[in-house]
């Protein structure tokens, strides 16, 4: 009877091989290294003699970034990004009001229209007439003969105002009355004596459709600018 070889390899199994014969491929200790994870990965250049990364390797897209809206990997939303925000930051943040500036533009038209009539009589927009009845009654009175002549009186005498007190000192007197004033809307500055001017001529011209450009501000919800504000990039804002 034939016994087996003493001594010999036994496979996993538990069954004894014949000395000498080798295991079955697949079987003995596992490879250095087996079952250990992988060190993470270093970030930034490589240490002296080491290969460099292959193109492409580095940190995830928005790492080191903070999370926006309670999310991780979210971006930040751009500046001025939320509902009912201007598109730019205004001025000392605040809007002069409809109700001073509607105030200060009256007070306005009459300090330039009371020198504008003086200036047009005397330049002959003005004329006496008599006129008598059957009874030979007369009566005198005067009338306007040439209606441009004044227009282009008041017309000047405004940009020139606006010029001025806009222009250079960021306020008309019925400003400095209703507590507003007119500056740059991205450097807080006087606009100067030639969009002070340009301020005045767009608001008298857009005025004499049908009103629409004294009434302009109310289209614009955010800033209150008037198409004599956006023609002149100014705005107005409280004067403290």
């Amino acid at each position: 009877m034939t016994t087996p070889n003493e001594g010999g390899p036994v496979d996993p199994n538990g069954q004894q091989q014949p000395y000498g014969q080798q295991p079955p491929p697949g079987y003995g200790p596992p490879p250095p290294g087996y079952g250990q994870q992988p060190p993470p990965p270093a970030y930034g250049p490589p240490a002296y003699g080491q290969q460099p990364p292959p193109p492409g390797y580095g940190p995830p897209p928005g790492y080191g970034q903070q999370p926006y809206g309670g999310y991780p990997g979210a971006a930040m939303p751009p500046p001025g990004y939320g509902y009912g925000q201007p598109p730019s930051p205004v001025p000392g943040g605040r809007l002069a009001g409809m109700g001073p500036r509607f105030g200060g533009l009256i007070l306005d038209t009459l300090i330039v229209g009371v020198p504008s009539g003086v200036i047009g009589g005397l330049a002959g927009a003005f004329h006496r007439s008599q006129t008598c009845d059957a009874f030979g009654s007369c009566n005198s009175s005067f009338q306007l003969s040439t209606t441009w002549v004044l227009d282009l009186v008041a017309l000047v005498l405004g940009m020139a105002y606006s010029a001025y007190f806009v222009g250079i000192k960021t306020q008309t007197i019925g400003h400095r009355v209703a507590g507003i004033r007119v500056v740059d809307i991205n450097t807080a500055a006087p606009i100067g004596p030639g969009r002070g001017a340009l301020r005045w001529l767009v608001m008298v011209l857009g005025g004499a459709v049908c009103t629409l450009g004294y009434w302009s501000p109310f289209f614009d919800s955010q800033r209150r600018q008037g198409w004599h504000d956006k023609a002149t990039s100014s705005v107005a804002i409280p004067a403290s």
